[in-house]
């Protein structure tokens, strides 16, 4: 009796391993082909040479064993409303080497928030004001890029979202997509960091800040909304 439980037990479980999907534990190159076996991908493509597959799909909206599924309206099913996860290819070097977390409900959201927080510790690259905020990453070998929007607004309802980039920190073409915007002070400081006074030096995003200081004053818009 007890050799047949072990073996009713034996499959079930390795069924169980087999379909555990989380986006905390995900090594670049992401094999896209295997997550299209089982999933429902979206595939687009754009003219920044990067091919994207979308999903609102609860069980790839895994982090670190917690679900992020959501959604603003039920009857929808699209990514305007709902939380979803894309994925990026490099159409040069055809690996997915990053992928976005896009949740658009506040309790996720604040959820969400803590856990990273939790996971990656204090950054020293940190903005924010009263409706956004932007924190970055570089663990790894991964860039996490984090930002949060206070100002989203469906069916005259107000919401808290935030999206969350994990890039492979050695694809200079998805580092380049996803550095713009909010977080495009880092990508200033990056080019700093790789001039050759820095190299083989320890160079922190808060080292690059003090100099800026240093050199234009407490006017320095690097300073704005900087949080130390």
């Amino acid at each position: 009796m007890k050799s047949i439980l072990i073996l009713i037990f034996f499959p079930l479980l390795m069924f169980c391993q087999t379909n555990n999907f989380d986006l905390g534990q995900l090594s670049f190159p992401i094999d896209i082909s295997a997550i299209e076996k089982k999933y429902e991908l979206d595939k687009n493509s754009d003219l920044s040479g990067v091919i994207v597959y979308n999903s609102t799909d609860a069980a790839l909206l895994q982090f670190s064993g917690y679900s992020f599924s959501g959604t603003l309206n039920k009857q929808e099913t699209s990514i305007l409303s709902n939380n979803y996860v894309s994925f990026y290819e490099n159409r040069t070097s055809n690996k997915v080497n990053a992928y976005r977390l896009e949740i658009k409900t506040t309790k996720k959201s604040e959820e969400f928030e803590k856990l990273l927080q939790n996971k990656l510790g204090k950054t020293d690259f940190y903005y924010r004001d009263a409706e956004f905020s932007y924190r970055v990453w570089n663990a790894g070998n991964k860039l996490y890029l984090f930002e949060t929007n206070n100002t989203g607004k469906y069916n005259n309802e107000k919401f808290k979202s935030c999206s969350l980039y994990v890039v492979a920190a050695g694809d200079q073409l998805l580092n380049d997509y996803f550095i713009s915007g909010g977080f495009q002070y880092y990508g200033d400081y990056l080019r700093e960091k790789n001039k050759s006074e820095h190299k083989g030096k320890k160079y922190t995003y808060r080292n690059f800040v003090d100099e800026k200081e240093k050199d234009d004053g407490k006017d320095s818009f690097y300073l704005n909304d900087y949080v130390k």
